[in-house]
């Protein structure tokens, strides 16, 4: 009985392998961005658009409620698509596409924009976004999850494993950035 259970559920390499899938894909439209900025004349409009300033004057000391907010922002962006196979998303071709835009339209939406910020502002963007690989893994982990409802429902334990694996990403990427970065 126990091997039956477990025929029907994915493989863990399934999921390794969308996970790792869709964290490439984010470095990659990232990656794509900066170099499309860098190597056009884009970088100084840019620049322009951005307007960072990259001092450490600009970054507080860390702080527990400064980590907190930066939780309470990207879970919510990183682990929404847990919610899509909920009300049967998936089994609908017409509500699968429409599912499948707003994964991809909220990738690029998150990635693009860095890119386009590491092509103007090249290494000096650097020290200030340690937690990217992180937040890149948070943003996969749940985009992964909608990969893997399209081809099979997700049961209440399945979700809340990715909700874990997403939160435990988004709590590391908060540290990193609120404690990695250059601050006074």
């Amino acid at each position: 009985m126990a091997s039956a259970e477990l025929s029907r559920a994915a493989p863990p390499t399934r999921w390794a392998a969308a996970f790792l899938a869709t964290y490439a894909a984010l470095w990659g439209c990232t990656l794509t961005a900066a170099a499309l900025v860098a190597v056009g004349a884009g970088a100084a409009k840019v620049r322009s658009i951005l307007a960072l300033t990259l001092t450490p004057a600009r970054n507080p000391p860390p702080t527990l409620a400064q980590i907190l907010t930066l939780v309470a922002h990207n879970l919510p962006i990183a682990a929404w698509p847990l919610l899509l196979g909920v009300g049967g998303t998936a089994s609908s071709p017409l509500a699968r596409r429409a599912a499948d835009s707003l994964v991809v339209g909220c990738a690029l939406a998150n990635s693009l924009p860095v890119g386009a910020a590491l092509g103007a502002y090249g290494t000096r963007l650097l020290p200030y976004i340690p937690q990217l690989p992180l937040e890149w893994a948070a943003l996969a982990g749940g985009y992964c999850s909608w990969i893997r409802q399209r081809r099979e429902p997700l049961n209440a334990r399945q979700r809340l494993t990715w909700l874990a694996l997403t939160a435990v990403l988004v709590i590391g990427a908060a540290v990193t950035e609120s404690a990695a970065v250059p601050h006074t």
